[in-house]
């Protein structure tokens, strides 16, 4: 069954589940103070398995309203779904709303796509954070505090084919997946950002800029401003690219593990001189690693051994060395 306190004006907009999903829904109509209702006035709902509440019939403000939804959670096993059409995700009671985990939220303003997150909240598992991470354009809820802007991370490859590209797309998307505002930038020759975007249909902003899930990319060198983090791919470092890889606030050099790959480090290591350096070693067997640290490792290089990932956009699988290297500029809370 689902309960649905409704305003007036939405008083049917639940009404297509008991055809599609066989659901019963009981409607209670007009204005209400939610943390009167959940405290007060009803003696029961656990013999809902929704509670539908859309907000045009709430009267309580955002504190009173979100005190009655956790007073909820605590009474009650039923599932919460917030009716509010047309609000943001970067609106503050949204954002409240999902720092408590409700996550059942229908934000949509148009008759599909209402009905489309309507079906989400009522299915098997429902709505989940993952929902709000990858929305274009949107505020993800983050767990993690970013007491800097315009951090510039610089990413370079001691030779070609080490991982530098994917790298920086993969901590670039890290980091939005946790929250932080971020923009990548192609700081090299190889254009292979056109490619990228080409291939999996970005979005064009400008000239310079385009967009893929709610990532800034820029072409042409450009340096970006208000981001927490500018990731700058660099390619293989240089003399020409080794002023830029310097200024950065973080650097990180990508290698490979092999023997006859490891002269390539050495001569990038010696171009940086006593700059800190991240080096991050692609394809290593574990069984080699503690030779490599031996050998590469130093006061001012820290070693770093990634796990293969050929997706350019999932930075969860070497989340543990980002957060290594990023210790000082993130606060987990």
């Amino acid at each position: 069954m689902l309960l649905c306190l409704s305003s007036n004006q939405n008083i049917g907009i639940f009404d297509f589940l008991t055809k599609e999903k066989g659901l019963i829904i009981k409607k209670l109509t007009g204005e209400f103070y939610l943390k009167k209702f959940v405290i007060h006035d009803m003696r029961s709902l656990s013999h809902y398995s929704y509670v539908a509440v859309d907000l045009k019939a709430i009267k309580d403000n955002e504190n009173e309203l979100i005190e009655a939804l956790v007073a909820f959670k605590t009474m009650y096993d039923s599932r919460i779904i917030i009716f509010a059409e047309g609000l943001l995700i970067e609106d503050n009671l949204i954002q409240k709303l999902l720092s408590e985990r409700i996550y059942n939220i229908i934000i949509a303003d148009t008759v599909s796509e209402i009905k489309e997150q309507i079906l989400k909240c009522v299915s098997e598992q429902g709505m989940t954070i993952e929902d709000y991470r990858d929305s274009e354009g949107t505020k993800s809820l983050s767990k993690y505090i970013f007491k800097h802007k315009n951090i510039k991370i610089a990413v370079a490859g001691a030779q070609n084919r080490v991982g530098t590209t994917t790298t920086a797309f993969n901590l670039t998307n890290y980091l939005h997946g946790i929250g932080a505002k971020v923009s990548y930038t192609e700081a090299n020759n190889n254009e292979h950002l056109k490619d990228i975007a080409a291939y999996y249909e970005f979005t064009m902003v400008s000239d310079k800029c385009i967009k893929y899930k709610g990532i800034g990319y820029y072409l042409d060198k450009q340096f970006p401003n208000d981001y927490n983090f500018n990731i700058f791919d660099l390619g293989i470092l240089n003399l020409s690219s080794l002023s830029i890889f310097k200024a950065c606030d973080v650097r990180i050099l990508c290698s490979g593990s092999k023997p006859y790959e490891l002269p390539c480090l050495n001569k990038a290591l010696k171009l940086i001189g006593e700059e800190k350096t991240n080096t991050i070693f692609s394809f290593s067997a574990e069984a080699g690693r503690v030779n490599l640290k031996k050998l590469t490792e130093s006061e001012n290089n820290k070693v770093h051994f990634s796990l293969y990932n050929p997706s350019l956009f999932d930075g969860k699988v070497n989340e543990k060395v980002f957060k290594d290297i990023l210790i000082d500029y993130i606060i987990e809370i």
